[in-house]
């Protein structure tokens, strides 16, 4: 089902010539439609049709179901580990363009009643940066392709203004990390309202030490500024 809806997408917008983004890729198949982008690491042009992989797609595989069981059912639903690992290989290639999370804050009673009555998708953001890092440590990309991934090419890709890069007159959106022993992700730590993660449990070695939004120091050493309201994110015309 994937491939067939993405590869009718991708049939249509090369008959009408439009431009084509296809979020959540899933499959290893999938990849075959995408064609390699030579700029995916550079400043420049993207090709017409572009692609997203999600964390739980290049975190996850059928195997954790077991043990997991509907916290990590989303649409499209996590495939096979030769599926994960053809998603990760095309992150290096350059086939797939950007990173996302799918971030979907459910109610932890939301995701209960099995894969038929749970709700679909799950809270990835606070923890994306340091799930990415790790697969930096494993070798699956660098640090520079990763940045790329999450912060520059999101920003090129949809025209969004001023933001993305540490340049002059940019918002300063930045997050300060710290290499370090093996910490283990408890509820606790845990900032959405939903007050639950499907990575709980798991271990990291990169910590976020700082956040700064707009300039404004909203996370420090722990610390939340619970007060500080975020702005609206402007795109170029």
């Amino acid at each position: 089902a994937c491939y067939n809806s993405s590869s009718f997408a991708v049939n249509l917008a090369k008959t009408y010539g439009t431009r084509l983004h296809i979020a959540h890729l899933s499959t290893a198949r999938e990849l075959e439609l995408l064609p390699v982008n030579a700029n995916a690491f550079h400043d420049g042009t993207f090709p017409r049709i572009t692609g997203e992989a999600v964390l739980a797609h290049l975190l996850f595989t059928n195997n954790d179901y077991a043990t997991r069981k509907a916290l990590i059912k989303c649409n499209p639903s996590i495939k096979a580990a030769t599926d994960r690992e053809a998603l990760r290989q095309a992150l290096r290639k350059g086939l797939i363009t950007c990173i996302g999370t799918d971030h979907a804050p459910h109610q932890l009673s939301d995701k209960q009643g099995g894969c038929t009555k749970a709700a679909s998708g799950m809270p990835m953001l606070q923890f994306s940066l340091v799930s990415m890092l790790r697969l930096v440590d494993e070798g699956v990309l660098t640090v520079g392709q990763m940045v790329w991934l999450m912060s520059h090419n999101p920003a090129r890709l949809f025209s969004v203004k001023d933001r993305g890069f540490l340049r002059p007159g940019y918002k300063a959106d930045i997050t300060i990390v710290k290499r370090g022993a093996l910490w283990t992700l408890k509820e606790n730590l845990i900032q959405s309202k939903c007050g639950w993660s499907p990575l709980t449990g798991e271990l990291f070695r990169w910590r976020v030490i700082t956040t700064i939004c707009n300039g404004h120091t909203v996370f420090d050493e722990g610390k939340m500024d619970d007060d500080y309201r975020g702005e609206a994110v402007e795109f170029e015309h």
